[in-house]
């Protein structure tokens, strides 16, 4: 497989388990969710640059 296809996947991977430490929390923002979110934000707009950028 491809950065191309591993990237999304690892991004909505990172997203969810930024969900997940959210309503761990009661659904406050908490350092590990932000964490999460950052590391599934940064994936997901590599995974775009990759779609629209790379052949």
């Amino acid at each position: 497989m491809t950065a191309k296809v591993i990237l999304p996947l690892l991004a909505l991977l990172f997203l969810l388990f930024s969900v997940a430490r959210l309503a761990a929390a009661g659904w406050r923002v908490t350092p590990a969710s932000k964490a999460w979110l950052l590391i599934g934000t940064i994936f997901s707009a590599v995974s775009l640059w990759l779609w629209f950028h790379v052949a």
